[in-house]
């Protein structure tokens, strides 16, 4: 701090290096940042996805008829009809089921197990894994 004409006050350098550390210490955060909001979109999206086999499951079997969970392509999928979108950082991985259907009993109607794996543009991943009784749970591979 310098005086001035008996004044306090802080110069043109104090504020240059004050906004040189604030600069620094922004860009250091920045990639963690991003890295924080792709793993909270992963988690998002594996919420969203097994709320919509849940409903689909529920429909299926008020309606005692066949209702699907099928991918469209690696960022959209249908749920009984009603199209979904991932969140931007978060895609299906090749290697995940291209459907799955629950029957009027709420099984899957071709009574093998289904995997969607889900992952973001950091590498995470999730898989949602849906059993041949109906059931599902979510995996960290």
């Amino acid at each position: 701090m310098l005086w001035v004409n008996g004044r306090r006050g802080y110069t043109l350098v104090d504020m240059t290096v004050v906004l040189i550390i604030i600069g620094a210490v922004l860009s250091m955060s920045a990639p963690l940042s991003r890295r924080v909001i792709a793993n909270y979109q992963l988690n998002t999206a594996v919420q969203t996805l097994t709320s919509d086999l849940a409903q689909t499951k529920i429909r299926a079997i008020q309606a005692n008829e066949v209702s699907t969970v099928k991918l469209e392509s690696e960022s959209y999928y249908r749920a009984a009809g009603h199209p979904r979108e991932l969140p931007g950082m978060v895609k299906f991985d090749g290697s995940s089921s291209d459907s799955v259907a629950f029957n009027g009993l709420g099984a899957v109607t071709d009574g093998t197990a289904h995997a969607f794996l889900l992952v973001n543009t950091y590498g995470e991943t999730r898989e949602v894994r849906i059993y041949a009784a109906g059931g599902h749970e979510v995996r960290k591979p």
